[in-house]
């Protein structure tokens, strides 16, 4: 009986605490089969931001999707839909067959989980609002026409990563908590670092003709910015107390699901890795044996060296070109944004 006084007296894990420890190894791999591609969106592989861009719409639709969700299931005055301007409040209906699968959105949860997910998110969190204002700002498109850009999706694998977003929440909407605990603490944890990463290459490079003036934070790189003196500490902070609510709200079951939920996230950010290495046939040792070739200026000496250094040159102009193809630019920047998030779910 003493032991088991003494078990239930060891305090439990925190419900992010299990989800930290449950992901490390997906986290891991996931980690490992992105980071290489971090650079290709950036000066000097990249010439402009159309690879960010392209990144940043591929991955906008997991943001638009969970977040869509989360906001119908609130009040309109609920603090976490005040927090930032429209998204688009039928996005997540419009790309629904609703004859494949009927059985979405029927199951309201229950008042207290609406009760925990309406005061989760606190003012300033959400981000597809600043999302969008993003692509706008880069892409130069009309709000109406980027929301049609929005209304289909760029590959099968984000369809079905968004299917699954929605079949979860119709069915356990707890499991919001871990979209908000992986997306939201990969901004907040490593945005800083993301955000000094891409504003590196200057205010030229990022220009596009609209918003000229504005700082990058609120011009095409916002999503990594929190307004506020605090740079999105505080909201950060509120966030993790609030989510302790958690643990007294939940039952063990629902905690599997939302770990569970979370370990499936990892997968889902992976299958998407592969599936764009599928469409561009990226070779990782490849991209490693150049990286690895000597700096195109690189001065060499004897025949052999010379031989080597015409075809650094030559394999650092070929990299160039594929990665300028529109086709690569496209898949390749996507695998960049899930580099961002990957890099950054490593700091929490």
């Amino acid at each position: 009986m003493a032991a088991s006084m003494a078990r239930d007296s060891v305090p439990r894990a925190t419900l992010s605490s299990e989800i930290n420890t449950a992901t490390r190894t997906l986290h891991t791999e996931l980690n490992r089969l992105i980071t290489a591609r971090i650079p290709f969106a950036i000066p000097p592989l990249a010439s402009d931001p159309k690879l960010y861009t392209t990144g940043l719409l591929h991955f906008a639709h997991i943001f638009l999707t969970f977040e869509s969700l989360w906001n119908h299931l609130l009040p309109t005055n609920a603090p976490g839909t005040a927090a930032s301007p429209p998204t688009s409040p039928l996005l997540s209906f419009l790309l629904v067959n609703p004859y494949a699968e009927p059985e979405l959105f029927t199951c309201p949860p229950s008042p207290q989980t609406i009760a925990f997910l309406q005061n989760l998110r606190p003012k300033g969190l959400a981000r597809s609002g600043r999302i969008k204002k993003d692509l706008q700002c880069l892409s130069g498109l009309h709000p109406t026409d980027l929301d049609v850009m929005l209304a289909q999706y760029p590959a099968d694998k984000v369809a079905e990563f968004c299917a699954h977003i929605r079949k979860s929440v119709e069915h356990k909407p707890h499991v919001l908590i871990a979209y908000a605990w992986c997306f939201y603490m990969a901004v907040f944890s490593g945005g800083r670092w993301i955000r000094g990463e891409l504003v590196k290459p200057g205010p030229e490079f990022w220009s596009s003709g609209t918003d000229a003036g504005a700082p990058l934070t609120e011009r095409g790189l916002s999503l990594w910015s929190f307004h506020g003196t605090h740079d999105g500490e505080d909201i950060k902070g509120e966030f993790k107390e609030r989510l302790l609510g958690a643990e007294a709200l939940f039952t063990p079951d629902e905690r599997v699901d939302v770990i569970e939920e979370a370990k499936t996230i990892f997968k889902l950010c992976a299958g998407l890795v592969h599936e764009l290495d599928g469409m561009l046939g990226t070779d990782l040792e490849q991209l490693k044996r150049l990286r690895a070739a000597p700096p195109l200026g690189h001065q060499t000496h004897g025949k052999a060296d010379k031989s080597e250094a015409v075809t650094s040159k030559e394999s650092h102009q070929a990299l160039r070109t594929w990665f300028q193809r529109p086709e690569v630019a496209s898949a390749t920047v996507a695998l960049g944004c899930l580099a961002c998030a990957s890099v950054l779910w490593l700091s929490y």
